[in-house]
């Protein structure tokens, strides 16, 4: 049994099928290539929704093809205020102007095949695509791919921020950016080439380094381990109900992280992961509780061990 990161992908003994089997991050400067970049109504591909695909196809480090559509769902196609507000997409914008997600995303998956895909903070977009491709049938997205986001913390490491927008604007590229799934392609394929322009080899191997190796395991993490957004650093979890995963073993790995781990669900306890089928069984005795504490006033979330397994893939990747 073992729960481990390698190049930048959680491998978890008795239950990987419950990650997302996306490809590796692999820092590199290529020719040949998709590039890509989603919208979408919020932040969680668990209940959000893909308002607009956009890519570019790229041989010879020349764009030779493009794919750019608006995407409506069959229920629901309400638009957040505040998204329009960024990118000016609306329902009504939706329904008149965009295709049906299921043909989209067929069409999506083939224009991308089985090239590298680069994109900026792609691991995002890539959560979204991947549940969309297992949704409908399609291929599996376990496309290797390179994140740009990679490249810009190496090449400004003592930068705040590093948005696409921030990388733009110090390259001289644009001062604005479209928020718009082709537009934002495009100049991401601009500040990726600017960073290839730029680059050292002592830079490629520096970012190249910060994708994760890491036994989860053998010892505490040191800080500079923990990287962006640990989910579990100074945070009380329980496990409870039938997991995948070896309980000593989670434990451990809590443990390593930064956290800890509650024998009995109190009102400090910040996580309750439970086994995927538990999750949903109102008689879950610790679920129970968690409702009862939740009503007066404790702030525990409750999530699936799948749920919780993809947060630490996805933190793994960061």
């Amino acid at each position: 049994m073992s729960i481990f990161v390698k190049n930048g992908v959680l491998h978890v003994s008795g239950a990987q099928e419950k990650l997302r089997g996306k490809g590796q991050e692999r820092p590199a400067f290529l020719t040949d290539y998709t590039l890509l970049d989603i919208e979408t109504t919020g932040l969680s591909p668990y209940r959000d929704r893909v308002t607009e695909l956009g890519a570019i196809k790229v041989v010879n480090n020349e764009v030779v093809d493009q794919y750019t559509n608006l995407t409506f769902y069959p229920k629901s196609n309400k638009v957040p205020a505040f998204i329009t507000k960024l990118n000016g997409i609306t329902e009504e914008r939706l329904l008149s102007e965009g295709v049906p997600v299921a043909d989209a995303m067929k069409d999506f998956r083939a224009f991308i095949g089985d090239d590298v895909i680069i994109g900026y903070n792609v691991n995002f977009d890539l959560n979204f695509l991947y549940d969309l491709a297992k949704k409908f049938h399609l291929p599996e997205l376990n496309n290797d791919y390179v994140d740009v986001l990679r490249l810009a913390r190496a090449f400004y490491p003592h930068e705040k921020h590093n948005r696409l927008l921030d990388c733009m604007q110090r390259a001289g590229i644009a001062q604005v950016e479209e928020h718009h799934g082709l537009a934002d392609s495009l100049d991401t394929k601009k500040v990726y080439d600017d960073f290839r322009d730029n680059f050292t080899p002592a830079l490629l191997e520096q970012a190249q380094a910060h994708v994760k190796n890491i036994d989860l395991l053998e010892k505490e993490l040191a800080p500079l381990q923990y990287g962006f957004h640990n989910p579990v650093k100074n945070k009380r979890v329980l496990f409870t109900g039938n997991l995948a995963m070896d309980k000593a073993e989670a434990a451990t790995m809590v443990s390593n992280l930064g956290g800890q781990v509650d024998q009995a669900v109190t009102p400090q306890t910040d996580y309750v992961i439970s086994g995927d089928h538990d999750f949903f069984d109102k008689k879950n005795e610790d679920l129970k509780v968690v409702r009862d504490l939740s009503k007066q006033g404790a702030k525990i979330r409750s999530w699936s061990e799948s749920f919780f397994l993809n947060m630490l893939d996805d933190w793994a990747r960061r």
